[in-house]
Parts: structure tokens; C-alpha cells; sequence
């Protein structure tokens, strides 16, 4: 894929989402506005969802790869920070459904979380540990959203980071093996 292209077309599609709203953007209005045509557009995305999971990996991988991100909490604090201060991240929550950015947030966070403590422990993740995966994740889908939407004003991202810190267990508690991380990652896709 094109790079620049593909930048090009993400960038104007939170650009529009910031100032239209996700259900208010069409494929149309983004080919127009990034003066792209609808079969460059095609080649790289099936529809506007896959903009917005392409969006949110984007967000969480740079997260998961700045150099401040050595531990989990450093992860939460910077994924709630992005959350808060991107205007485009709170009417992305309108979507509804399956295809919702709250369920792709959920799917993205727990194979990365699973890929971080699977790298950390050096052996798959028990039954129990996807599950407790799992769970931690749904809640911080929602808690996402309802961070961006204002609630819990008065904690700032690295309170609210130390918070949920507090909630994993010790054992869930690892360092963020970049090197690892960059490896699997480029293997997906």
C-alpha cells in the first residue's frame, strides 16, 4: 500500500469525523476531500469501518511503540490521554453494533494484550488468563468511551492510568517488549 496514500485518506477521514460526526462522513465526501479517486480508495478499504479500524490500530500501535511506553499503565495512560484530547475519537463512539469502535477497540486490545503477556511470560495464555484478558478489556473498551465523553473529569490520564494499573493483577503487570511486539506485528496483516 501506498503510505502516503493511505495517509492521506486516514487523515482526511478524522479530519471529516472531527468536524461532521462518523455517521455524517460518507466514502463520497472523503474521496472528494482527499482528492482520491474511488478505485485508489477501494484498493486500500473495503468501507468507512475499515477507516476507522485502520484509525484506532494506527492510534494503539504507536502507543504500544513510543519509547514512554515501557508498562501496561504507561499503555492505559497514553491510550486515555489520545482518547480525551483527539475530538475525533468521541463521535468515532456513535457507531453502534458489530462493526462498532467500541467492539473493534475491545477485539483490537485483547490480541495485543494477549500478544503482550504471551511475549512477557514466553508460553500461550491458560483458558482462565484469555478470559481474565477478556474481561479487563470489554471494561476498558467502555471506560474508553466514557472517558472521552467527560466522565471521571477531575482524573487526569495518568491518574486514571494508575487506576486501572491498580485493578490487574501483580501477575498482568509486565514490561512492553517492543521488539517482540514489532516482530509479531509485522507478521500479521
Amino acid at each position: 500500500m501506498n503510505k502516503w496514500t493511505r495517509k492521506r485518506i486516514l487523515d482526511t477521514f478524522t479530519e471529516l469525523v472531527a468536524e461532521e460526526g462518523y455517521e455524517n462522513v460518507s466514502v463520497q465526501d472523503i474521496l472528494e476531500r482527499a482528492e482520491v479517486g474511488k478505485t485508489t480508495f477501494y484498493r486500500y478499504f473495503r468501507n468507512k469501518e475499515d477507516l476507522l479500524y485502520e484509525h484506532y490500530r494506527d492510534l494503539y500501535d504507536a502507543a504500544l511503540e513510543d519509547e514512554q511506553c515501557r508498562t501496561l499503565q504507561d499503555l492505559f495512560t497514553m491510550l486515555l490521554r489520545i482518547t480525551r484530547e483527539k475530538p475525533e475519537e468521541l463521535s468515532m463512539f456513535d457507531t453502534i453494533g458489530y462493526a462498532s469502535y467500541r467492539d473493534f477497540i475491545y477485539k483490537y486490545t485483547c490480541s495485543c494484550g494477549k500478544r503482550i503477556l504471551e511475549t512477557a511470560w514466553g508460553r500461550p495464555l491458560t483458558e482462565r488468563e484469555e478470559f481474565h484478558v477478556a474481561f479487563f478489556c470489554g471494561g476498558g473498551a467502555r471506560i474508553l468511551e466514557e472517558y472521552a465523553c467527560g466522565k471521571y473529569r477531575n482524573m487526569s490520564p495518568e491518574e486514571a492510568g494508575k487506576e486501572v494499573n491498580k485493578i490487574a493483577a501483580a501477575r498482568y503487570q509486565v514490561e512492553i517488549n517492543k521488539p517482540a511486539y514489532r516482530k509479531k506485528k509485522g507478521t500479521k496483516k
